[in-house]
């Protein structure tokens, strides 16, 4: 299917998702989330796709919320696709970006190749893994416009950084640069722009490798993991585990360990 917001790119079991509003740095409009969520969903049970690479075209990420462009979709519902009903004012956004990111079988790699902020923050901590440009630049700017924050920021933003620090980062809305998101660990390596895909793909070529209905459960064993108790989490563990050993992968990584060559897991 082809997208207005986005471009699609897909090899080697790998799909690259790229936001696809230039002109606009990428914000986010009413059609962008109904694409997004649409595109993330196809992806997820999407076989020939085992990771996914969301990057942004131009010199931005992601500025966050086009208010502009909401705001005409709302009193224009019929239009946009949208009725007011879930659209009643600019920032009353349905929440299909975190829930579609979230409940995504196929783990997610942000590429942030430039500016991000507000929403578009979000966006990339809900990303399961985050590689910077040197020129990527992170603000919450919820804050500026005399609001907290959207999209679960305020949730899973002090589960990736120090809590003082996400405190702080989300309180104050300064900008900051990339060296600053690697220290605080919000992204695991910052790279010349050059360098950004190749290490997007690198780490992406390293988990379609993986198992994928292994990849996928422990996946959400972690993120189940953060809201439970440790007997829990063993008893949901034990259960993946009797699930998981009678899959063909489970099977063919036994026989490769005692064959003593590589692994080809085909999920199954």
């Amino acid at each position: 299917m082809s997208y207005q917001r986005i471009l699609l790119e897909k090899a080697n079991y790998i799909t690259t998702l790229t936001l696809n509003r230039p002109e606009r740095y990428n914000a986010m409009d009413v059609t962008f989330l109904h694409e997004f969520k649409q595109c993330m969903d196809e992806l997820s049970s999407d076989d020939e796709t085992r990771a996914i690479i969301i990057t942004g075209a131009g010199r931005s990420f992601c500025p966050g919320l086009d208010v502009a462009a909401v705001a005409e979709a709302s009193a224009d519902p019929v239009g946009s696709g949208m009725g007011l009903a879930t659209l009643s004012q600019p920032f009353a956004l349905p929440q299909v970006v975190p829930n579609c990111l979230r409940a995504c079988q196929k783990p997610t790699i942000a590429a942030i190749n430039g500016a991000v902020a507000g929403l578009g923050l979000a966006l990339i901590c809900l990303c399961d893994y985050r590689i910077a440009s040197e020129q990527a630049t992170f603000a919450p700017a919820f804050i500026n416009l005399g609001m907290a924050a959207e999209l679960g920021l305020t949730y899973i933003l002090p589960r990736l950084i120090p809590l003082s620090a996400a405190l702080e980062f989300l309180s104050t809305g300064e900008r900051r640069e990339a060296a600053w998101a690697e220290r605080f660990g919000l992204v695991r390596e910052v790279v010349p722009p050059e360098g950004l895909m190749e290490a997007a793909q690198t780490l992406a070529s390293k988990l379609v490798k993986m198992p994928p209905l292994a990849l996928q459960t422990l996946k959400q064993l972690i993120y189940e993991g953060q809201e439970t108790d440790f007997d829990i989490q063993l008893r949901m563990e034990g259960h993946a585990s009797r699930i998981l050993t009678q899959t063909e992968d489970f099977k063919e990584g036994v026989l490769s360990f005692m064959e003593k060559r590589p692994p080809v897991f085909k999920g199954r």
